[in-house]
């Protein structure tokens, strides 16, 4: 596929950009109005978005009217075929864009017609989309420079030709961390399904072998433990609440949810319904497994019932007030069972591999930035709350592109476009998740 590169003037420089960009910025803090009256997964939810999406568009282009035009001409960068159509032959954005304007929701760019998103990935970042080739190029890096030269017996250059020479014989395949977020034991179960639905989503590669392996730990993980051994794997996914953010008080659940789930797999199903009040079972999902979403959702849904503070503002970890960084937030920690872990301490401690995913509350707006600067190349949330279900649905379609082949920024276009196409185009998660620094990092170059 091919990136566009999009280069942002710093603050000060452009003042009808930074006005409209002020403008997208009050309005993306009302869409907490809309989610707490209407419900997170409300169709209001998708329009506010377009009204925030279009005034960046219109700040975007009135820098550069000609800023996403797919013009084979443009400055970007291009990443190696792997004889997948629909993936080769995407253009993309990549928007270069400063830390005080990081927390808006690039991800949903609307030209007034239809969201960007809908034909176009969209990467933003603090540089270019074009590998750095010096000294200071991270072994995925010099992986990814290399596979544009290599070919297989037939003179091509497909992944499945070539991989066998990016990944030689006897050399281990990535592996990626599953790190639990901090929750009661009795839901902790609920928390470990979304590992175990990535691992069959990285397990389900269409290509001769997996591209990764995917490690979900028996027992919990501490601060200390990860900034020991993050450095062993080249991906960190961690699991948390993506509806609230989390708090050291989960610790004490209502008591109906502890007994609900305590019970569950004994009780008959419809009369446990009958009971609680539950909605019934999806057509063509298992009755446990939709059983426990509508517990899932319940309790997010009484999380929500005290309020939650606006995007762009977000309170910390167990905190009611929030501070803004840069305009944006102060950003919650990673909430373990022995405490928080910052990106900053989890960097100093031993290093940060180059992906991390953070399927967190807010993740992109509150930790994106701070990832990166710690030392992450690529890192993937969500920007707004969504329920819990949507988005471990997310996490599974883009890892199962990632398992393909796809590098990171496409593979979040396909899994918010397959999203789309279950869910329905009102659904806020195909909107919900977004990507910062390189879209070109692929499993097959870690």
């Amino acid at each position: 596929m091919r990136w566009i590169d999009i280069i942002l003037p710093a603050p000060g420089m452009h003042q009808e950009l930074d006005t409209l960009l002020d403008q997208a910025r009050t309005t993306w803090q009302g869409l907490a109005e809309f989610q707490s009256r209407d419900g997170l997964d409300n169709v209001s939810v998708v329009r506010h978005l377009g009204l925030v999406g279009e005034t960046l568009f219109k700040a975007v282009t009135a820098w550069d009217e000609q800023a996403f035009s797919p013009g084979i001409d443009r400055a970007g960068s291009l990443v190696p075929d792997l004889a997948d159509a629909e993936h080769d032959q995407l253009v993309g954005f990549h928007l270069v864009i400063g830390p005080e304007r990081d927390y808006l929701p690039w991800n949903c760019l609307h030209n007034g017609l239809e969201f960007l998103l809908v034909n176009h990935p969209i990467v933003t970042s603090a540089r270019p989309s074009a590998i750095p080739t010096g000294a200071e190029t991270r072994p995925w890096m010099q992986r990814f420079l290399r596979a544009g030269f290599l070919v297989d017996d037939l003179g091509e250059t497909t992944l499945s030709g070539t991989l066998d020479q990016l990944r030689p014989a006897g050399l281990a395949s990535p592996e990626f961390l599953f790190v639990p977020g901090h929750t009661s034991d009795k839901i902790r179960r609920m928390i470990f399904r979304e590992g175990e639905a990535i691992e069959a989503a990285v397990k389900g590669t269409t290509l001769a072998r997996p591209l990764a392996r995917f490690h979900i730990p028996t027992t919990p993980i501490t601060p200390g433990e990860l900034s020991g051994m993050s450095l062993a794997y080249q991906a960190l996914h961690f699991a948390g609440p993506v509806s609230h953010p989390a708090a050291q008080e989960e610790l004490e659940q209502p008591d109906w949810m502890d007994t609900l789930v305590e019970d569950m797999s004994g009780a008959r199903e419809r009369a446990l319904e009958d009971a609680m009040g539950i909605e019934g079972e999806v057509l063509g999902v298992d009755p446990i497994t939709s059983l426990l979403d509508d517990v899932e959702q319940r309790f997010e849904q009484t999380q929500l019932a005290g309020g939650y503070d606006s995007p762009g503002q977000v309170r910390s970890a167990g905190s009611n007030s929030g501070t803004s960084r840069s305009g944006g937030s102060s950003g919650s920690p990673w909430l373990l069972p022995d405490g928080p872990i910052e990106p900053e301490k989890l960097g100093q401690g031993g290093g940060i591999p180059p992906l991390v995913y953070s399927n967190s509350y807010q993740a992109m707006p509150q930790l994106g930035q701070r990832f990166l600067a710690a030392g992450a190349s690529t890192f993937i949330g969500p920007v707004i709350p969504l329920f819990s279900r949507p988005a471990r649905m997310f996490s599974a379609y883009c890892y199962e592109a990632l398992g393909d082949g796809w590098c990171a920024g496409a593979a979040l276009w396909r899994a918010s476009r397959s999203c789309r196409q279950e869910l329905g185009k009102e659904h806020p998660a195909w909107l919900s998740y977004a990507a910062h620094g390189y879209g070109s990092l692929a499993l097959q170059y870690l």
